[in-house]
């Protein structure tokens, strides 16, 4: 006497392994991934990342530097225009005419 599937217990257990596969492999791969799935050296040191400023005394510290860095590069950028000739004056003329 052998074993006889019908058509609902197949229909049903394909249904079973079409849904199992996937959570399957979800489970396994989500499961331990530090160990698994490491690749070394692929995320950045958190040392090395920007902080952003949480307490009043760091934001206003890095708000600071931030006008410092833009006033050195402007005071830069004049003076590489100033040694190639461009003036406020030579702009102004080019746009009159």
């Amino acid at each position: 006497m052998g074993f006889k599937l019908t058509r609902s217990q197949f229909e049903l257990a394909k249904f079973t392994l079409y849904l199992m596969i996937p959570i399957s492999i979800m489970y396994y791969v989500g499961i331990d991934t530090d160990k698994k799935l490491d690749v070394p050296g692929f995320w950045p040191d958190p040392d090395t990342l920007n902080k952003v400023p949480k307490e009043k005394y760091q934001i206003q510290a890095e708000l600071a530097r931030m006008r410092a860095a833009k006033v050195e590069k402007r005071k830069r950028l004049e003076e590489k225009a100033r040694e190639l000739g461009i003036t406020p004056e030579s702009v102004n003329k080019k746009d009159d005419e």
